[in-house]
């Protein structure tokens, strides 16, 4: 009798509990978010942030906390982000010593780790190419690994100068070139896409032009230029695809233009430059000659802020993804140029949009 009474009074509290966590899960529509700040034309919109798998995994929390889901898959300190063409985000964490792969197509999540790729401790750099390959750098163990989609070891790079604490890389399937920033070596390996031969080293230790001084972070636009932050010469190196030298922009201080701590590096559909500085907390946009245009974010917790950014990637609809490190975060942010333009018109939704704000 008075299990059942119990139990009754269990169903009836439920029943009570639903709706409020449903009414407290239900999305909020805040103000739009954007730099510059009216009057002004706005050239960035904030869309949302990631934190997890639990931003793709489950369409309502309200259920999770009742099926008592888990939080799974869940960022402790990101580093690095990749946007493959296929709309897959991935980010290197180095506190779970883990790379995550998030999906906003299918709203599914994954981690190299999960799929039984264990072999990382300090994973920070990473990059896909044309035939899903994944490429993780690894600063601890000196080692940059090449993975199937289903998180099988197909390769380790193998430079002529063996690896101390690589970082940076990206893919030119154009071009047949894989670049790794060879931080405490000063200079870029260049690999042969295909058959993952050692072919070319650009740069050595100093400040003229195509040196470097700890180098970090790279990026390549649509022609094959490679962009590098050159960190502690506080500026960035423009080459071509067979490493020649084209420019470079930046010095170190505190006015636009220039930086104090540059890190992560990317390029928009129209040629723009992203540069990340995690002293300011800021994200600078440049145009292809390296003259400055404006800045969006700054320092905080809120949905204009970050803290110690670091790595910055650009999807293939101009969606700019920033890693906000100590918030451990993905900010998600929108570039209000022409691809967002011919959506406004068409009424064509972007295969990789972000779903709700957050």
């Amino acid at each position: 009798m008075k299990s059942h009474i119990f139990k009754s009074m269990k169903r009836l509290l439920l029943l009570a509990i639903v709706p409020v966590l449903f009414i407290g899960c239900a999305t909020i529509e805040l103000p739009d978010l954007v730099w510059p700040e009216p009057p002004e034309i706005p050239r960035i919109k904030y869309t949302r942030q990631y934190t997890g798998g639990s931003d793709f995994q489950s369409k309502s929390k309200a259920a999770d906390i009742l099926l008592g889901a888990k939080r799974a898959l869940v960022l402790k300190k990101p580093k690095g982000v990749h946007v493959a063409k296929d709309g897959k985000i991935y980010v290197t964490d180095t506190a779970a010593s883990d790379v995550f792969i998030f999906d906003p197509v299918n709203q599914s999540a994954n981690s190299v780790n999960t799929m039984g790729a264990r072999y990382f401790f300090k994973p920070i750099g990473v990059t896909t190419d044309d035939l899903n390959r994944i490429f993780i750098t690894d600063s601890q163990t000196d080692k940059v690994t090449v993975l199937d989609q289903e998180g099988k070891v197909l390769a380790t790079l193998s430079p002529r100068t063996p690896f101390k604490q690589p970082s940076g890389i990206a893919a030119d399937s154009e071009h047949n070139r894989l670049y790794v920033i060879d931080t405490h070596n000063h200079h870029i390996e260049v690999f042969a896409l295909d058959t993952l031969k050692h072919e070319d080293t650009i740069g050595k230790r100093g400040k003229d032009e195509g040196e470097f001084n700890f180098p970090s972070n790279i990026a390549i636009d649509s022609e094959g230029h490679v962009y590098v932050v050159d960190t502690m010469n506080g500026r960035v190196q423009i080459f071509d695809s067979e490493g020649r030298f084209i420019n470079m922009f930046g010095q170190f201080g505190d006015i636009p233009g220039m930086f104090a701590r540059p890190k992560g590096i990317s390029v928009d559909s129209e040629g723009h430059i992203y540069v990340v500085d995690a002293a300011f907390n800021n994200v600078q946009i440049f145009n292809s000659e390296g003259e400055p245009m404006m800045a969006f974010i700054g320092y905080g917790d809120d949905r204009g802020g970050m803290i110690l950014p670091s790595g910055i990637a650009l999807g293939p609809e101009d969606y700019v993804y920033v890693i906000d490190s100590w918030n451990r975060r993905v900010k998600v942010l929108e570039y209000l140029g022409d691809k967002h333009a011919e959506r406004e018109k068409t009424g064509r939704v972007a295969p990789v949009e972000p779903a709700k704000k957050n």
